[in-house]
């Protein structure tokens, strides 16, 4: 797991490489450029409002909004862990003929998609301003959100990687798992108002029940996030991300043989 660590580190330049690379491949020859990235989420929010407010008519106030500040993240965890799967096996002649540290792979499918949050969250900015909803001081606790996704994310992107290799059914098994656990999550509802109060703590286990509700009420409630479940989030995070750096180390050197 140290080894693994360190080589992250010590071929840094490699990763940003890489990153920039994927940039640049996935978005070369675009008229729209970067704005591709937002599209999807934006597309699919605008189908969404249509179908919960104005044909079952549901949603609480700044609905819009709402749902955007979760199809951001969401999109990253999803593209993060779908790319991952693939990451080896996709890159197999590479991986048998060049030496180089394979926990890099992942590694920049997970910060490619991150990076495409970000931008994104400028587009979130104009939704905030456009709605006019006033920015409280509990969006402070915003990065304490995105460090517990970035390392859930992380660290499941690190499991995928390794069992997509193992497992070649893995990645069509995860499209449905994953739909699954979006229709699960406080996306396109509010936990106040669709879970029983009796429900709610083993609802809320699910970490990104509580990442969907803390994005919620502190880019847009203007409420504090659910601490207890914030921080379990959290635990839940290291976990993953120490279950994927143990799991890679473990693997890492029979993956040139199994793609």
């Amino acid at each position: 797991m140290k080894r693994c660590i360190l080589s992250l580190w010590q071929w840094r330049a490699l990763l940003w490489y890489l990153v920039k690379v994927d940039f640049k491949v996935t978005y070369q020859n675009k008229i729209l450029g970067y704005i591709w990235s937002l599209l999807d989420p934006l597309m699919l929010m605008a189908v969404y409002v249509v179908l919960v407010q104005y044909i079952f008519r549901m949603g609480e106030p700044l609905y819009p909004v709402l749902l955007f500040s979760t199809l951001l993240p969401w999109h990253w965890f999803l593209h993060a862990v779908q790319r991952s799967t693939t990451c080896i096996t996709g890159r197999g002649k590479l991986i048998q003929t060049v030496a180089f540290p394979k926990i890099l792979l992942p590694t920049q499918e997970v910060l490619s998609t991150f990076s495409q949050y970000l931008f994104g969250f400028g587009a979130l900015l104009l939704l905030l301003w456009a709605f006019k909803v006033q920015i409280t001081i509990y969006i402070f606790w915003l990065p304490l959100a995105i460090l517990a996704q970035f390392m859930l994310t992380w660290g499941i992107a690190l499991l995928c990687s390794v069992g997509g290799v193992y497992f070649r059914d893995l990645s069509n098994i995860l499209q449905f798992s994953l739909r699954m656990l979006w229709y699960l999550s406080p996306g396109l509802y509010s936990v106040a108002d669709r879970i029983p109060i009796s429900y709610r703590p083993i609802y809320m286990l699910n970490p990104f029940a509580a990442l969907f509700e803390t994005y919620k009420n502190i880019l847009v409630r203007g409420q504090p996030p659910p601490m207890q479940y914030l921080w379990l989030a959290l635990g839940l995070g290291v976990i993953f991300l120490l279950l994927g750096f143990w799991l890679f180390a473990r693997q890492e050197r029979n993956l040139a043989k199994e793609v």
